[in-house]
């Protein structure tokens, strides 16, 4: 039964790294010099690929879990 949190953790990590990009976005939107947007588009970039990453390794395995039986 503890497996669950394994197959679930993913999915929580995928949200908070979400909200983290969403953070990077807001940043780049915001700023207004060059050497500060560069660097936050390319963290949103790169933590909106991690949190999809995340978010759909842990739908699998939580769906696998109770619909693979």
């Amino acid at each position: 039964m503890w497996q669950i949190y394994l197959y679930i953790l993913p999915i929580g990590l995928g949200i908070m790294t979400l909200a983290a990009s969403l953070l990077c976005l807001f940043a780049y939107l915001m700023s207004d010099d060059n050497a500060t947007r560069q660097p936050a588009f390319n963290w949103f970039k790169r933590l909106l690929i991690v949190a999809f990453v995340l978010l759909s390794a842990g739908l699998f395995m939580t769906f696998g879990h109770f619909w693979g039986q």
